[in-house]
């Protein structure tokens, strides 16, 4: 247990500085109990001893890696956020998944959550978009409580949002709460309003419906190659955009940054 705790303490302290930063002392405290008291504390007793094995044998594995201060921290913060979302999803008594997602397999002998842990804290390292961080720790953190992601969706969606920017994220935030605002339905006569930096907007939107997270309404009517029809006012989240919303929990993203977005997607009159 000493072992354990310690190589998640290695894990988390070098984020706890920049969390505080972001958020307060609220998350530092909690992984702070995570790593001091009893294991399964913060988890639930049920879940504990699984949860806490699987953040040390990441721990020791990135204690292996030659990693620069600023990598280890952004790994720190990740882990930090993950642990966080765990101990709210457990506060809300949402159950651990309790298929073979922790079990090792036969071929690789790791299992489906060492697999996407260790791929979640390496796209972290390289995460140069630290406003990123928080959404990767909620995803990894909630697919241990839905059994219904497997291991290879789980893979699909954390490649998705390494390719995302913090801006697209925000863009998809934007369309699952697009009945709050008064978007464009004019595509044509908005580009002609918006300025070089804000058309990126809609270049991100293209990207964005490639990835097949966006979907217009009456899509086959439209055509228009895949990103098809992007008139702000016909955009809604596809499956797999709820999908991801929901695991990371992008309706925390702030107002201010959702209200930014939907005064350069409306009619500028």
């Amino acid at each position: 247990m000493k072992k354990n705790k310690k190589l998640i303490s290695k894990l988390v302290d070098p984020g706890i500085p920049y969390v505080g930063e972001m958020t307060g002392a609220a998350i530092a405290s909690t992984v702070g109990f995570f790593v001091m008291g009893p294991t399964g504390a913060v988890i639930g007793a049920a879940g504990g001893k699984i949860v806490t094995d699987l953040f040390a044998r990441a721990g020791e594995e990135m204690g292996k890696r030659y990693l620069s201060r600023r990598e280890n921290a952004r790994i720190g913060v990740v882990t930090i956020y993950a642990l966080n979302r765990i101990k709210l999803n457990e506060e809300t008594n949402r159950p651990l998944r309790n298929d073979d997602f922790f079990s090792p397999d036969s071929i690789t002998n790791r299992s489906a959550a060492d697999e996407i842990l260790e791929g979640t804290l390496l796209a972290a390292k390289n995460e140069y978009e630290e406003r990123k961080l928080k959404y990767y720790g909620n995803l990894l953190a909630n697919i241990a409580y839905y059994p219904e992601i497997d291991r290879y969706q789980a893979n699909y969606l954390l490649r998705i949002t390494e390719r995302l920017s913090y801006r697209q994220i925000c863009i998809l935030a934007l369309f699952k709460r697009k009945s709050d605002y008064c978007l464009s339905s004019n595509f044509q006569e908005l580009q002609k309003t918006l300025n070089p930096n804000e058309l990126i907007v809609i270049r991100e939107i293209e990207e964005i419906k490639i990835s097949k997270l966006l979907k217009s309404i009456n899509e086959a009517l439209w055509g228009g190659g895949s990103s098809g029809n992007i008139t702000p006012s016909e955009l809604e989240l596809s499956d797999t955009g709820n999908i991801l919303y929901q695991l990371m929990n992008l309706d925390e993203i702030e107002k201010e940054q959702i209200d930014t977005l939907a005064s350069i997607l409306s009619d500028h009159i």
